[in-house]
């Protein structure tokens, strides 16, 4: 009887502390709103009334027509205003446009001596550097100019690599005036010197930059997507005149690098020691961007 009399007086217990908790619950304002009846009353402010708004789902079709416009928004914020049409025309078939125009510095600065600053090298061929600067340092010589001799560009980047394409800034190159009278230095930058093993193609990617040594602006500026897709050599060896002995799988490389500067330079401004010099500012000169294929298959 005992036992049962305890049971009922603990049950008794729990609901009537259950029932004053709700109670209180009820009774008691919530924190937020009691913060908000206090800041109400001292500033005088009413509450605000939030209204709930209906979300408007959109079909496919409308979704489609708002991404086109806002597409078409940043077309014009960012100056492409050509269309479709006028866009593909002017990439296969680019207007005409002078050499004066596209290099107006390289004919009033007239630089006579270049030299090449060694080439940042971002593609996987440890020796893509040394074979753009032998062929670019050739193709400026047959240019007309004056180029810093390649042995020097290699030194003085084994006596210290940070004299590169990577770490050197414009205003670091008045000390090669200074020291070597050029009167502009070439950055380049190499992406890519590759030949697949199952192709025939050898795929060359770099971008160059002119830069004077004095007014440190840009003379020529170009970004070339080579490729030589041919069985047949690029450059065949002349030991009569080759004075350097190269590994059978550089030559191919090698050969793709000197028919890729006869192409980056074609429309290249001739310089004081060429007999064209300042001649050639009504010829025709080559996009910014070039992509350039030779395919010569064998028929």
């Amino acid at each position: 009887m005992r036992k049962l009399l305890l049971i009922l007086t603990t049950i008794c217990l729990f609901v009537s502390c259950n029932l004053a908790k709700d109670v209180l619950e009820k009774n008691m304002p919530k924190e937020v709103d009691a913060t908000e009846d206090v800041i109400a009353d001292i500033t005088g402010e009413k509450k605000e009334v939030v209204i709930d708004t209906n979300v408007t789902r959109l079909s496919k079709k409308e979704i489609k027509k708002l991404k086109k416009e806002r597409e078409r928004q940043d077309k014009i914020a960012a100056g492409d205003t050509l269309g479709f049409v006028k866009k593909t025309w002017l990439k296969y078939f680019p207007k005409r446009e002078d050499r004066i125009i596209s290099y107006p510095h390289m004919y009033t600065q007239k630089p006579k001596t270049i030299l090449l600053i060694y080439p940042w090298n971002r593609s996987k061929n440890l020796a893509a550097p040394e074979m753009y600067i032998i062929n670019i340092a050739k193709e400026l010589s047959l240019k007309g100019y004056y180029v810093v001799p390649p042995m020097i560009t290699m030194n003085l980047h084994n006596e210290d690599t940070m004299f590169s394409s990577q770490y050197l800034k414009s205003n670091d190159l008045k000390k090669y005036k200074m020291e070597y009278g050029a009167d502009a230095v070439m950055f380049v930058t190499i992406y890519s010197l590759n030949k697949p093993w199952w192709s025939t193609n050898i795929n060359s990617v770099a971008e160059y930059n002119l830069i004077s040594t004095t007014t440190f602006d840009t003379l020529f500026n170009r970004k070339a997507d080579f490729n030589y897709d041919s069985p047949i050599p690029p450059y065949k060896v002349d030991k009569s005149k080759d004075t350097y002995e190269m590994e059978p799988r550089t030559i191919p490389l090698f050969g793709t690098c000197y028919q890729m500067q006869r192409s980056v330079f074609m429309d290249f401004p001739y310089g004081p020691y060429h007999k064209k010099y300042l001649k050639d500012q009504k010829k025709f000169s080559y996009q910014r961007e070039m992509r350039y294929k030779v395919d010569a298959r064998p028929s």
